[in-house]
């Protein structure tokens, strides 16, 4: 695809005049902005709401529409993110986010808000985000999608397009079956053997969850089977993307072990002693960080 530059687009065009007379290569993904009335509106509404919106390529859109969904583990939002069907005015709202953020405002990690809050699918406070990063030398959103075009200026609003598809995230246990990360459905099955949902929510379904799960290779020295095991990896009512993980931060997971954050001169986060080997994998209810190790016992403290 030609790099679009702002200098061949006349200014102040509606979404819809932008999209259609100037960008072509994006034009399934707008078929469905346009389809749907919630989502075509806002567009429309751009100059008193104003917008910014991630848009995909047509090639890899129509071959993301033709994957299917994880056997046996998809739930509703999973198959909605892949069947055109489904692919409803709720899961277009992920696509925007308020505001007017063009590329020389992301630095670093940032994790935005979108448009997307319908409980029904997602179970974070205030709606699902996604995340922004951008150094000198990568700039993508979410897990390594690039973009292709920055800063494609319509009235009241900015279009990055992107090449791949956005999808809202899994679900919890979804995610580890995808994944493959075995900790998270030990976690899972224990919270739901709790002995009440103060001391271990239900995990899967409850709002606003941060899991730290052991990566597969360390399960063999440590046992996430029991309520009270699990509930040491889970921090519960608090969504605990990276950005909050700086030095000297403590808190308390659900089973009342009190996590304290330290980092190392190339900035990698360690959690009680544990390094994070791939933080921020986004669900449905929140985040999820993979632990090196799981916690020994004499880096864990009670209240």
């Amino acid at each position: 695809m030609a790099a679009v530059t702002i200098a061949q687009i006349p200014t102040n065009l509606t979404f819809h005049d932008l999209t259609t007379k100037y960008l072509p290569f994006v034009s399934i993904n707008t078929a469905y902005i346009f389809n749907d009335s919630r989502a075509s509106q806002q567009l429309a509404d751009a100059v008193i709401n104003p917008v910014t919106i991630f848009l995909s390529l047509n090639t890899p859109f129509q071959q993301y529409e033709a994957t299917p969904p994880p056997n046996d583990a998809a739930g509703q939002i999973e198959a909605a993110s892949v069947t055109s069907v489904a692919l409803n005015s709720d899961l277009l709202q992920y696509l925007q986010i308020d505001g007017l953020h063009r590329s020389t405002s992301f630095n670093g990690t940032s994790f935005m808000r979108t448009r997307f809050n319908d409980t029904q699918y997602e179970h974070v406070t205030g709606g699902q985000n996604i995340e922004v990063f951008r150094n000198e030398t990568a700039f993508y959103v979410g897990t390594g999608i690039g973009f292709k075009s920055n800063d494609l200026e319509f009235a009241g609003g900015i279009i990055h397009i992107v090449d791949h598809p956005m999808a809202p995230p899994y679900s919890l246990g979804n995610t580890g079956t995808v994944l493959g990360i075995n900790s998270i459905a030990g976690i899972i099955q224990a919270s739901e053997m709790g002995p009440n949902s103060s001391f271990l929510p239900n995990i899967q379904e409850a709002r606003d969850v941060t899991v730290f799960a052991p990566q597969n290779s360390a399960l063999s020295n440590t046992s996430v089977a029991s309520p009270q095991a699990a509930a040491n990896f889970v921090v519960s009512g608090t969504v605990l993307y990276s950005t909050a993980l700086t030095a000297g931060v403590s808190f308390f997971t659900a089973g009342r072990t009190k996590l304290f954050i330290t980092t190392d001169a190339s900035g990698v986060i360690f959690v009680n002693g544990s390094r994070i080997v791939e933080p921020d994998i986004l669900t449905a209810n929140g985040v999820v960080h993979i632990l090196e190790s799981p916690f020994t016992s004499n880096a864990m403290s009670r209240r």
